[in-house]
């Protein structure tokens, strides 16, 4: 599986990258499954990037993984809501029928979006550079 050096590097980088997340949302003072949940999607993601990095079918979808990496966040996104909207005192368990704007699944699809526009857009102008002949 690790025939190369640099699929070593990659997997010990994803590794490190999985534990940051979850010192991360730990230290964010998330309850300790919101923390998990993340760091599992992360751990998921890091795989599925690995995995295609490694048979080099990331080229032209690595903006997509941009978006799947903010996504993973989208627990922290709904534990901040519920911090917000309940009551100090009560417990996590209250029913929420109406969370704040930035926790609706719209606006959790737009945050994962951005960096996959942002992202094509980079790419389209590295193409845009590259095609561009040098002015004498």
């Amino acid at each position: 599986m690790f025939s190369k050096p640099e699929e070593v590097i990659m997997a010990v980088l994803a590794g490190l990258w999985v534990i940051l997340t979850y010192f991360l949302s730990s230290y964010a003072g998330m309850p300790t499954h919101t923390a998990l949940l993340i760091t599992l999607f992360t751990l998921i993601w890091a795989i599925v990037f690995f995995l295609m990095w490694q048979r080099s079918q990331t080229r032209f979808i690595w903006p997509i993984f941009l978006g799947l990496l903010v996504a993973c966040w989208w627990p922290a996104i709904t534990w901040f809501a519920y911090k917000d909207v309940i009551l100090p005192g009560t417990d996590m368990s209250t029913i929420i029928l109406s969370l704040p704007w930035y926790a609706t699944w719209t606006a959790k699809f737009i945050y994962a979006f951005i960096p996959v526009v942002v992202g094509y857009i980079i790419k389209w102008r590295w193409h845009q550079r590259r095609q561009t002949p040098a002015q004498p």
